[in-house]
């Protein structure tokens, strides 16, 4: 959905039919670490540095990003790269035509919204610039208490994104988020849904073909998933004060409410949780740093044992590896360098949700009772860089129907409170389940003994009720952030 600056200039790249650009840009704005961060949200990631850097982020370029390499010139770079590139050059003139550019070019974003929205059809110079920025700065600007979602605009964004050659599912999911928090309690919900679900289905082909890639995947550059996360921190953080926090149940659309309060200097990914997506095999994943194991038992105690054996295993000292389960422990942090923290609470908060209106009021009251902020802050001002990330998402799903009788025999072998996932002791009892509900084939997917639902379905005889287990991409792709100390 087209709206502010930023999102204008993304739209501008992506129509340009290219995904490495070489790009002059006098002006400076693309240099801007707020901008190169707003831009990455967008699926744009912006590199500059020196050409061996930049040789780099081209060789670890996301599939379905555009790369934007700042240059000087474009003379010093290999022929394969000039080959695959455009050459272009940014000017903000070019969406601020009529302003006196060097007066704007640091200005804050949200202020380069406001007059991004008004047309400037008089050139200015420097001293009237100046005069109506400062005009702009002390109008109060008023909105709606919930303003109407645009469902159109919204489908002929998600249209666009998802015609592209290489669909960039990080993009996809945040203009879904977006909008769930928008929608949720309006009219505009149940299409809203409609379209996601449409969008679903594409994703499901997506995983099929790629969640084994997506697995084997380099950590280098970021974690592709959530078995990559351990490599991704020792690999780049290894000799750091690092705090992985990890929300249990937190999907994309929750981490939007939280996006505008948490403290600046953020760098926001998209990652996937494990399939199917519940606690046991997700956040196991998390803590043992690659592929979760059938014999596990869930709960801080093993969490906490495959945290330290990760960090021993590179050489960190036990006395400076940390793990706290809800109760977070900030007392002589100094010689602390890898901290992990679990919260657990906005989970059960999921688990006792009947529909996302609920969910939506529990997570505000979350924000505020959990203190979230305040722990970041405290980590912050300790010298920890600090990386929040979930182990599943979560669904607003519709009952198909309870199991009967026979059907719930070797059952939750996993243990897991999912109403998605069924795990079979047995696989000819999940072969029998499956050959007994045929209307079942194109809303499940199987795994050894494991079934799970990939629409927004459950086994469930409620009309509707919010948890995860499966592989939606509502409950799939989920927020990887990484908070700077600075």
């Amino acid at each position: 959905m087209v709206k502010g600056l930023i999102e204008h200039i993304a739209n501008d790249l992506r129509h340009q039919n290219c995904d490495v650009f070489l790009t002059e840009n006098n002006d400076g704005f693309l240099y801007r670490e707020d901008v190169q961060n707003a831009l990455h949200v967008a699926g744009i990631d912006v590199v500059n540095g020196s050409k061996i850097n930049q040789r780099i982020q081209f060789e670890l370029k996301d599939e379905g990003a555009i790369l934007v390499l700042l240059c000087k010139d474009n003379s010093a770079y290999l022929e394969d790269i000039e080959k695959r590139a455009r050459v272009n050059e940014f000017s903000l003139n070019n969406y601020f035509n009529g302003y006196h550019i060097p007066s704007i070019v640091n200005l804050e974003l949200e202020l380069l919204d406001k007059l991004f929205a008004q047309k400037q059809f008089v050139r200015l110079n420097r001293a009237e610039t100046l005069k109506l920025i400062e005009k702009t700065e002390s109008q109060e600007i008023s909105f709606p208490s919930k303003p109407i979602f645009d469902l159109d605009l919204f489908d002929e964004t998600i249209l666009k994104l998802t015609n592209e050659e290489t669909v960039n599912w990080a993009v996809v999911c945040r203009t879904i988020s977006k909008g769930l928090v928008e929608t949720i309690d309006t009219p505009e919900f149940d299409p809203f849904i409609a379209t996601v679900n449409k969008v679903n289905v594409m994703f499901q082909d997506y995983i099929q073909h790629s969640f084994q890639q997506t697995k084997n995947s380099s950590a280098v550059k970021k974690p592709q998933i959530v078995s990559k996360i351990l490599d991704h921190l020792s690999f780049n953080y290894l000799h750091e004060k690092i705090a992985l926090i990890v929300i249990d149940g937190l999907a994309y659309w929750q981490y939007e409410l939280l996006n505008k309060i948490l403290p600046p200097n953020r760098k926001e990914n998209v990652i996937s949780s494990w399939l199917p997506s519940i606690t046991q095999l997700s956040r196991q994943a998390i803590f043992r740093g690659g592929a979760p194991e059938k014999d596990y038992r869930q709960g801080p105690v093993s969490e906490n044992k495959l945290w330290k054996e990760y960090w021993k295993s590179k050489n960190v000292s036990s006395h400076k590896i940390r793990y706290c389960h809800n109760t977070v422990d900030f007392d002589n942090l100094r010689d602390i360098t890898k901290f992990a923290i679990v919260l657990t609470d906005l989970d059960e908060r999921m688990h006792n949700s009947t529909d996302y209106k609920d969910l939506l009021h529990f997570t505000q009251r979350w924000i505020e009772e959990s203190g979230i902020v305040e722990k970041v802050e405290k980590l912050q001002e300790a010298g920890f860089t600090i990386f929040l990330t979930t182990d599943h998402g979560n669904i607003q799903a519709k009952g198909w129907r309870g199991l009967k009788g026979r059907e719930k025999l070797g059952t939750n072998k996993s243990g897991s409170r999912s109403q998605r996932h069924l795990e079979y002791s047995d696989r000819w009892l999940k072969d029998e389940f499956i050959d007994n509900n045929p209307d079942l084939k194109d809303s499940i997917t199987e795994q050894e003994g494991a079934i799970y639902f990939n629409s927004d379905l459950s086994f469930s005889t409620n009309d509707k009720l919010v948890t995860h287990g499966g592989a939606h991409i509502l409950e799939v792709l989920i927020p990887f952030i990484e908070i700077k100390h600075e």
